[in-house]
């Protein structure tokens, strides 16, 4: 894997997870609605057993403010580049 490759694209994600993230729709995904149109959404299981670190793309205490989803995205992107990257290192070894 080389540097020159993979830096150029890594800032074009975080980027566009900066940029593009504010832009997402709030209204629910395709399994959400179906489950409220057809009624058996109230049927979720109770609570979840890990909570979210970042509970619908937003930092605590700043919901609702645009550069909270965009710092919700750049941490995403980057904890998706770098888990695979360290497994990657790892097996390198």
């Amino acid at each position: 894997m080389k540097t020159k490759t993979v830096i150029p694209f890594l800032l074009i994600s975080l980027l566009l997870a900066a940029f593009v993230a504010p832009l997402a729709s709030s209204f629910p995904d395709g399994l959400e609605k179906v489950a409220e149109v057809l009624g058996f959404d109230h049927r979720a299981l109770g609570d979840p057993i890990l909570s979210s670190p970042l509970p619908d793309y937003a930092i605590p205490g700043l919901e609702g403010n645009p550069a909270s989803t965009s710092i919700a995205g750049v941490i995403g992107t980057l904890i998706c580049f770098f888990v695979p990257f360290g497994f990657y290192i790892l097996r390198k070894k």
